[in-house]
């Protein structure tokens, strides 16, 4: 009985050894994600195609706050320019000065 304890343990340490040194592969692992460098939105005008490219870096709990909170803060002062740009051009096109109130 000893001896067959002693060769199932030699078999159980054999099978260990060859999955740690990659003999038997395991595949119930996910292979490793690639990752690349978080790289902010350019200056200027932000375009459909910087949207696209744009990628946060990803934490424990999802993404980097602060890289999420620059991204928003430079969203939200496009947004604001572009607003501003349309009232001027809109005030333009009716004769009236920039920055009166419209009654649209």
């Amino acid at each position: 009985m000893i001896v067959v304890l002693i060769a199932l343990l030699v078999v159980v340490i054999g099978l260990a050894a060859a999955v740690v040194i990659g003999r038997i592969p395991v595949t119930t692992m996910d292979d490793p994600t690639a990752t690349s460098a978080f790289e902010p939105l350019p200056e200027g005008r932000v375009t459909e195609d910087d949207l696209d490219a744009l990628r946060l870096d990803q934490t424990l709990r999802g993404y980097r706050m602060s890289q999420v909170d620059g991204v928003l803060d430079r969203l939200r002062d496009e947004l604001l320019s572009r607003d501003r740009e349309i009232e001027r051009l809109r005030a333009e096109l009716a004769g009236r000065p920039v920055g009166s109130a419209s009654t649209d």
